[in-house]
């Protein structure tokens, strides 16, 4: 078998014996298999990773602390808080809201690992899809860049809503096989190989019943893997970071394959030591199948199910020494045809809501098609392999009346002073349904006409209608669009595609 999935039996005791069976060759492995195939077939609790330029972790767990009391930090992430295990944080509205996103526990080790920086230019060969790149992304700011890419096309769009939805306007995608990369992308200061494998740590638990790896596929696939982080290797500059990491138990996928490609390279990457505070260490496999792998690969970290109560993972950080000869190949940077500033392209949208300060600095807008798209001005994508896209969507290029994107009002929405509308729970929850609203005169004040009293908004001014910003308890959540009625009313302009 090569690694097809069925739905798992329902019965627990049938899962776990089905994982015995399949899984019975790494018994050696783990002293307690008891307990390893008990904690397997649990479900393992979910993690929510704040949008760290929106919010603060600590900020976040307070406004979530109607949908979920039981809310609890992830020791070794300063970003995540685990959720219960019954939780659907994907429906909460801060989700909705671009607060936060939702990673399994494990997935945030290669991340950690590769320990990105403000202004730097990383790449994610294996992207999609796009929680690790959306969280570089976060990591190295507006100054830096963030390239995620994707073999197959189909697995793009989940990057490009987590784009959207979080405001990643350093992060552009690409679709190319990632063992092949072109070099004429240019050098990055990290890449990050987060390989197609079996899963075996986590399909178990998904409910997806993995099926068992022949040897036969287990060669090829591990043959892709080292092709993939060789090409790391190659676009990493000297000095700077390889993260090769995998969601399988098996060493013919992670060991193995870092030695396989360390003894190729000889030397070009050295494993390096990396150890998350307050993350139980949990060593590599020093040999198997009669192979003593490179001791090297101990500078790994496994993670184990019923030592770490997260899916299984490995992950492994391989720095370039900073005397490594420079790549020999001219970066190509792709070259957009820039429409302008913000402020030529995007005043129209945000003039009547009166902003303070100034949220789109070092921003720049391009045109893609049919939308105004808000770009880093530091963005620094590559020619080849072709963008697909770039930042995120501000408004639409031809429309009579301009009306702000959902991802623009998300990212401005809390400096505006004028045409914004504090709403209630209730409110907020048919607003993301895309219901509409019946505002009161109260949370109307700031909607009315531009007459003014020395000490704010005349309270007796008719009110305009037009596009409003939508917030809850100071957060942003969209745009609607005003009727003043009577009665009031605001239509949602919520996306569709994201609505509760």
């Amino acid at each position: 078998m090569s690694g097809a999935e069925t739905k798992h039996p329902k019965n627990p005791a049938a899962i776990k014996a089905r994982a015995e069976e399949l899984l019975a060759r790494y018994k050696p492995l783990i002293s307690d298999w008891d307990t390893f195939l008990d904690v397997l077939v649990r479900p393992k609790p979910t993690c929510i990773v704040a949008n760290a330029p929106r919010v603060s972790r600590e900020r976040l767990s307070e406004l979530l602390s109607a949908d979920s009391p039981t809310l609890t930090p992830v020791p070794w992430d300063s970003q995540a808080l685990r959720v219960p295990n019954d939780a659907r944080p994907g429906t909460w509205w801060a989700f909705l809201a671009g607060l936060y996103q939702v990673q399994e526990e494990a997935s945030l080790l290669p991340t950690a690992l590769l320990d990105p920086q403000p202004g730097e230019r990383i790449l994610d060969l294996c992207a999609a899809p796009g929680g690790k790149a959306a969280r570089i992304a976060m990591a190295v700011g507006r100054d830096g860049t963030v390239i995620a890419n994707e073999k197959e096309p189909r697995r793009l769009s989940a990057v490009r809503d987590k784009m959207k939805r979080l405001g990643l306007v350093n992060l552009t995608s690409t679709v190319h096989d990632g063992g092949d990369y072109p070099l004429e992308a240019g050098v990055f200061d990290r890449v990050l190989v987060d390989a197609p494998c079996t899963s075996e740590g986590t399909k178990f638990r998904q409910g997806a019943g993995y099926q068992g790896s022949a040897p036969a596929f287990l060669s090829w696939i591990a043959g892709q893997q080292a092709a993939l982080l060789r090409r790391a290797a190659e676009l990493v500059k000297p000095g700077g970071r390889v993260v090769y990491a995998t969601c399988s138990f098996a060493p013919e996928e992670n060991e193995a394959v870092v030695d396989r490609v360390l003894a190729e390279l000889d030397g070009m990457l050295v494993p390096t030591a990396v150890r998350p505070p307050g993350l139980p260490p949990s060593a590599p496999i020093g040999s198997w199948g009669g192979r003593t792998f490179d001791q090297g690969v101990q500078a790994g970290i496994r993670l184990w199910p019923h030592t770490h109560g997260t899916g299984g993972f490995f992950a492994i950080a391989l720095d370039k020494p900073a005397d490594a000869p420079a790549p020999t190949t001219e970066a190509t940077r792709h070259a957009d045809p820039w429409s302008g500033a913000p402020a030529t392209w995007i005043s129209p949208v945000l003039e009547k809501f009166d902003l303070a300060g100034d949220p789109l600095a070092g921003l720049q807008v391009i045109e893609r098609g049919d939308d105004l798209q808000l770009v880093a001005e530091t963005h620094s994508a590559p020619a080849r392999p072709a963008p697909v896209s770039t930042g995120v969507p501000a408004r639409r290029a031809r429309n009579r009346t301009p009306k702000p994107s959902t991802s623009l009002a998300l990212m401005v929405g809390q400096h505006a002073r004028r045409r914004v509308v504090e709403v209630t729970a209730e409110q907020r929850d048919a607003y993301q349904r895309r219901q509409a609203i019946q505002p009161s005169d109260t949370q109307l004040a700031a909607c009315r006409n531009d007459a003014h009293l020395s000490d704010g908004i005349d309270p007796t001014g008719a009110i305009e209608q037009g596009f409003v910003l939508l917030r809850y308890r100071g957060i942003p959540l969209g745009a609607g669009f005003l009727r003043p009625g009577p009665p009031a009313e605001i239509e949602s302009q919520y996306p569709r595609a994201w609505k509760l």
